[in-house]
């Protein structure tokens, strides 16, 4: 597959030497395993769930357009990104590297995309849609070659996290993606194994990310971080392709990411398929991804004790003594209070997007959890506000030990007449042990795009997806190109 993008001359480029196999670092290591994949290396669970996956980050493309920070950086792209073109969600051409950058935004900023899960770490897996649709595009590829990228950046990035303690150790769940995107982009425009194991290396070495993006009181790039990656790892692996070179052992070198990480970071690259999208789990609600039990649960405590409970019936919230929630230490952590700490007030959307106290308050007047639980009015309101001062959460040691294989999650609600009222579940639809169906996904992309596309355009774009074995990456990018949200 050969890119249209424009080559560097072949009198200036400089191709460098890979080094053998048995002495390879694990940047080069990458490289080659990166470089030799192949559709035919998919299995057919990935085949099966990878359009799943895609429809859904689709979902969330759409959902963010027009969103006050999405705005900002549709301008950043329009005055910045002239160039070569690649066609955009939302209408309009940019250079590929601007273009990863704003289809990444797009797939991030309104928090309902997918994510991997492991014991002490996590990472938002459809980072890697921008980055693999924009390549595949660029690339003139087919949907099979789409399909081999997103699988590609979700495996590479999903193994560091299991292998790695990136975010005990201070970094964002953002700083695997120099890895990742330049894996799977790299792949897309057929370069040298060489050329691709320079670009993670220059990106690695220059790109990580924080953890205190997610810290408290959250900002607004929480949602924006990952385009900021695949900015700089689009523009390293340009520059790879001309020939510059990066620091190899930039894992296992001095002062490397073995160093800063405290133990050795190794992937036997050799030994990985290419299914990390199995391993990936689909939001129910719009809510972080630890708290996705929790929410499940109180709507269905809730739900059976309709209509005791249900506020369209007549419940009088005010009569709620107390919420508390029983829950992994990762979902204290990052969202009830614990290690990333405590909201002082709840008034805009990154902030109530990851603190439970708001999630089970809103989702037991609302009785759902989505887009329109985060508008600055709904946040704001007087019934919320005063709800959520009564909720609590603490961490339950037994549904730690079963996290990431299980998110148990226990709700008790305490009225002022004495009643009890208790509900525990173990996990929720969308983890990989209740997978998102072709129908569950649908029913969700119908959902965030019905008052923002019509019919006609949603049902192509959902043909599209579903027959993309079939198709090219550019018949997909002319529906795309098609939606306009004011």
């Amino acid at each position: 597959m050969t890119s249209t993008h424009q080559q560097p001359n072949p009198a200036t480029a400089y191709t460098p030497r890979v080094a053998a196999a048995d002495h390879q670092t694990q940047v080069q290591a990458l490289a080659r395993y990166a470089a030799r994949a192949t559709f035919d290396d998919l299995s057919a669970q990935s085949r099966t769930e990878l359009p799943v996956h895609i429809l859904d980050c689709l979902a969330c493309s759409i959902a963010a357009l027009g969103a006050g920070p999405v705005s900002a950086c549709r301008d950043q792209v329009r005055d910045f990104g002239g160039g070569h073109g690649v066609a955009l969600i939302g209408g309009g051409a940019a250079n590929p590297v601007y273009a990863a950058f704003w289809h990444t935004v797009l797939v991030r900023y309104v928090d309902f995309m997918d994510n991997f899960l492991a014991p002490t770490e996590t990472c938002h897996t459809a980072d890697n849609f921008g980055v693999a649709l924009t390549a595949a595009e660029l690339a003139g590829g087919t949907g099979r070659d789409l399909m081999l990228g997103v699988a590609l950046g979700y495996t590479v990035q999903s193994r560091l996290v299991d292998h790695g303690n990136f975010m005990t150790r201070g970094f964002d769940h953002t700083a695997q993606l120099a890895f990742s995107h330049n894996a799977a982009a790299g792949r897309l425009l057929g370069m040298t194994e060489a050329h691709i194991a320079n670009a993670i290396a220059m990106a690695a070495s220059s790109d990580a990310s924080f953890a205190v993006i997610r810290a408290k009181p959250l900002s607004q790039w929480k949602g924006l971080a990952s385009a900021q990656s695949a900015l700089g790892a689009m523009n390293a692996l340009f520059l790879a392709r001309r020939g510059v070179q990066g620091p190899l052992r930039v894992v296992e070198g001095p002062l490397g990411l073995d160093h800063l990480l405290g133990r050795p970071l190794r992937v036997d690259w050799d030994a990985e398929g290419y299914e990390g999208v199995v391993s990936s789990t689909i939001k129910k609600y719009n809510a972080q991804i630890h708290t996705q039990s929790a929410v499940y649960c109180m709507i269905e405590l809730a739900a059976a004790n309709h209509p005791r409970l249900d506020v369209a019936a007549g419940f009088d919230p005010r009569t709620i003594v107390s919420i508390g929630a029983e829950v992994p230490q990762i979902t204290y952590d990052f969202t009830g209070g614990g290690l990333y700490g405590t909201e002082a007030a709840v008034t805009s959307k990154e902030q109530a997007d990851h603190d439970l106290r708001y999630l089970l308050a809103v989702a037991l007047l609302d009785g759902n959890v989505m887009p329109a639980q985060f508008t600055d009015d709904r946040i704001n309101r007087p019934d919320v506000q005063s709800l959520l001062t009564k909720v609590s959460a603490r961490p339950n040691a037994s549904y730690t030990a079963q996290y990431p294989r299980l998110m148990p999650a226990k709700i008790t609600v305490q009225l002022k007449d004495g009643t009890t009222l208790e509900h525990e579940v173990q996990d929720y639809p969308g983890m990989p042990s209740r997978p998102f169906t072709w129908n569950d996904v649908v029913e969700k992309f119908d959902q965030l795009t019905a008052d923002r596309i019509d019919s006609d355009l949603a049902n192509q774009i959902k043909d599209a997806v579903h027959s993309l074995e079939h198709i090219k990456v550019t018949d997909l990018m002319a529906l795309l190109a098609r939606i306009h949200v004011d």
